[in-house]
């Protein structure tokens, strides 16, 4: 029997089904506090970002669960039930009925709602009196959801909880690239023409060489080499402060410096120090991206009188401009910073030329139905 029962577990431990009795016995909610507590620091951003993903989406179906039984059909429901219509009032999942109506269901309450349901002594759980739907989470959503469980449970297999990751490969909503969205010279240059000073310069750099707004308002003066007029991207600007890392590994990278922009920018590197900002915020600072975009690049569109944008697209308008002109697409990911050469393709269709074999078909064909 001993035998057998060794036999048994060895097969479960080669075929990863085995379960440390320690992932039966610690909920997602109390190993999500020791994984937060352990884990290297981030942005505020992305941890804002995080918590709202476990507290809306995760923590209320997933706290309470051992981490090791969370299993892959569970996971598959869930992931389904969060692009269904929900309740517009609780948020819940209860379904429609054939009549178009929500079906019946039931809530439980926390935070304040709780404790004036346990003042009172009335159940936590109740039916909900919401009527109104809402439509699911959309496919991004959805996948930082799972992203950030999938975080979770990957550090329960480094701790030895679980034997492998269950929310790997779920088969998520697919997320839908936009259009690609982009100002012509003439706009960008009306735009420009709002601004004066460093504003002016920033924001003609950006358009050029597609700095990520991060990277324009982290960039100092020790990363500008004026000898050879190139810009090399290491720090970026965050909500936090500047911070010594770009985005990814090939975030880090040089940029050539338009020419027409050289004057000004090498002015200003005069009258700063190495580790100085050289687009600095009024105060000295560094520029939270959404003051930038409200108070200074917002006004600028709209007096310019062109098509609105945000910061972020000075970074597609460069992109949309240097594969206009020709310049091939690895050369564009690599100017840009992308991690994957599949970003950069979304700009394919505007390399000169690129419909050409496609129009002359249509030439051919239409030149044989005329004959």
């Amino acid at each position: 029997m001993v035998v057998a029962w060794a036999q048994e577990l060895e097969g479960a431990v080669a075929a990863g089904k085995w379960l440390h009795p320690k992932g039966a016995d610690v909920t997602l909610a109390e190993y999500r506090e020791r994984w937060a507590a352990q884990r290297l620091a981030e942005g505020r951003s992305s941890a804002k970002v995080g918590d709202s993903h476990w507290r809306n989406h995760i923590e209320p179906v997933w706290g309470g669960h051992p981490v090791g039984l969370i299993t892959r059909p569970e996971l598959r429901a869930w992931v389904k039930r969060m692009a269904e219509t929900q309740c517009a009032k609780c948020r819940g999942y209860p379904g429609v009925k054939g009549d178009g109506m929500l079906a019946r269901h039931k809530v439980t309450l926390t935070g304040a709602a709780a404790a004036r349901a346990a003042k009172r002594k009335e159940p936590l759980e109740q039916v909900c009196t919401g009527t109104g739907q809402a439509p699911g989470l959309g496919a991004w959503t959805i996948q930082g959801a799972v992203t950030h469980l999938s975080a979770l449970l990957t550090a329960a297999v480094d701790d030895g909880l679980i034997p492998a990751n269950p929310a790997l490969r779920l088969g998520l909503p697919p997320t839908r690239p936009k259009p690609v969205f982009f100002w012509t010279r003439s706009e960008a240059a009306a735009i420009v023409a709002q601004l004066d000073g460093l504003n002016a310069t920033a924001v003609d750099l950006a358009m050029h060489v597609g700095l990520r707004p991060g990277e324009l308002f982290g960039l100092k003066r020790r990363y500008v080499d004026t000898g050879i007029w190139l810009i090399h991207v290491h720090g970026v600007a965050t909500r936090d402060g500047w911070k010594p890392h770009a985005k990814t590994a090939k975030s880090h990278r040089a940029v050539p410096v338009p020419p027409k922009l050289r004057a000004a920018i090498a002015a200003r590197c005069e009258e700063i120090g190495p580790d100085d900002l050289v687009f600095p915020a009024p105060t000295g600072g560094v520029w939270d991206d959404r003051n930038f975009a409200e108070r200074v690049f917002a006004p600028a569109v709209r007096a310019a009188g062109v098509k609105t944008g945000t910061p972020y697209d000075m970074r597609h308008t460069a992109a949309s401009w240097l594969v206009q002109a020709g310049v091939d697409l690895q050369r564009v990911q690599e100017l840009l910073g992308h991690e994957k050469y599949s970003t950069t393709l979304r700009y394919a269709h505007l390399r000169p030329g690129a419909f050409d074999e496609v129009l002359a078909a249509w030439g051919d064909v239409e030149a044989r139905a005329d004959r």
